[in-house]
């Protein structure tokens, strides 16, 4: 399994991390900027590490001071920024998900981001590198999040906690460390199988005291992703369903086709629509408005 994921972190290094510096523009040209973004430095207490938060707002947000909004706070930002922010865009348009905040949880350009995220995001540690999920969740629910909700209109009771891999094991981990924190929870390819199944351990633990699991969660894996990487997913979704938590609305979902990365796009679509279904907003889609008001 550790082979794998290191394997796995290679594949998506090649990405380039928002915050990486940048060539200077040629005259009269000018680099592609994400709008209402802003990048935010934090030292943090929990970890000792330097970290970022890059935060997008939603277009509507200056023009309504009074509105409030969900907050989706998501794992590598570095690289999967870009996607959420056109995934959000689509989902605005065809009305299936309220507005919200997305924080993305990022390191400083020139980090070693394959290195920083095996620490941050695992449950259990299997050398001197990893293990430190606890620390990394209390710098989300102790730090982040007091600071995204002093400094933004954003919901205290409606935040979801979304990630990918190694970053989808972290965010299903946190409905157990810290129930009730997040509403939703959305685990794309988890790394279920990380240290023997430390994620099915944890469940267990929690079971044998604990009857309530409060939240929506999306758990997706690619049916062609290497065997030994999908079979925990399936284990797992499989232990959980069973499990009949109270207050605990699961989906999972199966990508025919597709293999570890390639689920992102399709995951955070499927995994937004599912954890804020109960407040879609009604009326029609973008779509749908502009073909009536041409009369087709």
């Amino acid at each position: 399994m550790k082979t794998l994921l290191a394997a796995c972190a290679v594949a998506l290094g090649v990405v380039i991390p928002a915050s990486a510096q940048q060539a200077a523009a040629p005259a009269g040209e000018r680099h592609f900027v994400l709008e209402n973004t802003q990048i935010i430095p934090v030292q943090s207490q929990s970890t000792g590490r330097a970290h970022e938060l890059v935060v997008v707002l939603p277009s509507s947000y200056a023009a309504h001071p009074e509105k409030r909004y969900p907050v989706l706070y998501y794992l590598d930002a570095y690289w999967d920024t870009p996607l959420l922010t056109a995934t959000y865009g689509n989902l605005i348009y065809d009305n299936q998900v309220p507005e919200f905040i997305m924080v993305g949880l990022s390191y400083p350009s020139g980090a070693n981001y394959d290195v920083e995220r095996r620490r941050d995001y695992t449950i259990t540690a299997t050398d001197a590198d990893s293990g430190r999920a606890d620390a990394f969740l209390g710098f989300i629910t102790k730090e982040v999040a007091p600071l995204i909700e002093s400094r933004f209109r954003a919901e205290k009771t409606d935040r979801v906690i979304s990630g990918s891999s190694l970053g989808g094991l972290f965010a299903i981990a946190a409905a157990y460390k810290a129930p009730g924190f997040f509403a939703g929870h959305i685990a794309i390819s988890p790394a279920a199988g990380w240290d023997h199944g430390a994620l099915g351990k944890l469940d267990a633990a929690y079971a044998r005291d604990h009857k309530a699991l409060p939240a929506r969660m999306f758990i997706s894996h690619g049916s062609i992703e290497y065997p030994a990487f999908q079979q925990p997913i399936v284990a797992f979704q499989k232990q959980l369903g069973n499990r009949n938590y109270q207050g605990l609305a699961l989906q999972t979902w199966t990508m025919e086709g597709l293999d570890h990365t390639a689920v992102k796009g399709d995951g955070y679509v499927r995994g937004l629509m599912w954890v804020w279904k109960p407040k879609k907003p009604a009326g029609p889609s973008g779509l749908t408005k502009a073909m009536q008001q041409q009369g087709e």
